[in-house]
């Protein structure tokens, strides 16, 4: 499933990245070898940088969405907490147990 903060992380990463090669690209873009057309490589890294910066939003907006809300199971009636949920409504149901022998040193 998807995780806002593995997501909100890698776009993170992204954004300074990017961030990087579109300040190297306008600033000294000979120290990056193999580029042909400078103007076409720092539209495509804007591009990629919004692209990331839009992610992070989604996942910020996300995270601030999950703050609010409760817990993931049903905690009317009961005492429940995570621990004995399925404690309480399977424990030993149907099982035989044998004796257990003991040793008394």
């Amino acid at each position: 499933m998807f995780s806002p903060h593995c997501c909100g992380f890698y776009s993170a990463t992204g954004l300074i990245f990017m961030a990087f090669v579109y300040a190297m690209l306008s600033s000294q873009p000979f120290f990056i070898s193999g580029i042909e057309d400078v103007d076409e490589a720092k539209s495509s890294a804007m591009g990629a940088l919004l692209t990331f910066a839009a992610l992070f939003a989604i996942c910020v907006a996300m995270i601030m969405k999950g703050k609010g809300a409760g817990p993931e199971y049903d905690t009317s009636g009961e005492d429940y907490n995570r621990l004995n949920i399925d404690l309480r409504k399977n424990y030993g149901e149907g099982q035989s147990y044998g004796a257990v022998s003991t040793d008394s040193y």
